[in-house]
């Protein structure tokens, strides 16, 4: 066991378990439609963006924990103390046709839309960026403002740029949202949501004060687990920024009258009717709490990258600068 502080990543006795693990040969045999996240003291493995297996290692050895639906079929409510329960590597290995079975019943397009994006980019060696992360989350504790406590960091891939973007910018951190049609934009966790947090996270400089340290240890884990990291000389002096974006697929419209994606966001985002907007928002209005986050100089700011591809042919093998129809960046 080393001494090494680790704030999100596993230790070398994990990593040399699980790379002689059923579950590593399980990945390495389905790695085009399977990715492992790294936590802190665990690994996830991920289909369709579902996590069908949590692993850890205790007392020595890998333990497994799955949500019973991907075996079962059944749904538990969160509290319910049935829907987790251990599991045998064997036994995911055995069921594992009947867990993407049951995984791709709850119909989520923008999850798999978020998986498909994730691999097809790194299985792209000519891709100037790679994916290192997928469904990040970080909860945030400030006990001297009340009102903070509840914050948790979110994004839905994090990459980074393989070479650095200038001298200025270095290496880069893309701090991804993924959005998949009409319905989701607004709502709970629509674009008003998100700015609130890319502001917050800017604010309190979690990206130096966390997040940094983090992409390093789940580096490290990575290459202890025999992923290949396409990074020459990345290190802590040469990832100097990061950036917001939002990838929104499927950016198209079922009749003339009808907005697209771009246009629904457009009234969540501005004061006045841009990019072709029909309606504004009443209620949420980015602009006005935030800023104008498509300019430069606003303190928050983020690359719209919109395309109409859809789930069934999406082909984008570069995760920032792809097939995109439209690529918004700020000015």
């Amino acid at each position: 066991m080393e001494n090494k502080k680790i704030t999100r990543g596993i230790n070398k006795e994990f990593a040399e378990k699980f790379i002689k693990s059923e579950l590593y040969q399980l990945y390495k045999k389905h790695n085009d439609e399977l990715i492992i996240g790294v936590r802190n003291n665990s690994l996830n493995l991920y289909y369709n963006c579902d996590s069908i297996a949590k692993i850890s290692c205790i007392n020595n050895s890998l333990r497994c924990e799955i949500d019973r639906y991907y075996t079962d079929g059944i749904h538990y409510k969160i509290n319910d103390k049935n829907k987790k329960y251990e599991i045998s590597q064997n036994e995911i290995c055995d069921k594992y046709d009947k867990i993407k079975e049951n995984s791709n019943k709850k119909q989520k397009n923008e999850k798999k839309a978020q998986s498909n994006l994730f691999i097809k980019n790194n299985s792209n060696e000519l891709s100037n960026w790679f994916c290192i992360d997928i469904e990040y989350v970080k909860s945030f504790n400030d006990k001297n403002e009340k009102n903070e406590s509840n914050f948790s960091a979110r994004f839905d891939i994090i990459a980074i740029s393989k070479k650095e973007i200038s001298k200025e910018e270095g290496h880069v951190a893309a701090l991804i949202e993924l959005k998949y049609g009409n319905s989701s934009i607004g709502g709970n966790s629509g674009i008003y949501k998100h700015a609130n947090d890319f502001f917050k996270f800017k604010d309190k400089n979690y990206f130096e004060d966390h997040l940094k340290g983090e992409i390093f240890d789940i580096i490290e884990s990575q290459k202890d687990i025999g992923i290949n990291i396409p990074f020459n000389e990345l290190n802590k002096e040469s990832l100097l920024t990061y950036k917001f974006y939002f990838i929104i697929l499927n950016n198209n419209s079922e009749t003339e009258n009808f907005s697209t994606p771009k246009q629904t966001m457009a009234g969540y985002l501005f004061r006045k009717k841009k990019w072709g907007c029909k309606r504004l928002s009443k209620k949420y209005c980015v602009e006005n709490d935030f800023g104008d986050i498509t300019k430069k100089e606003n303190i928050v700011n983020a690359t719209f990258l919109f395309s109409k591809w859809t789930l069934d042919n999406l082909s984008i093998e570069d995760i920032i600068d792809g097939d995109y129809d439209e690529i918004i960046t700020p000015m």
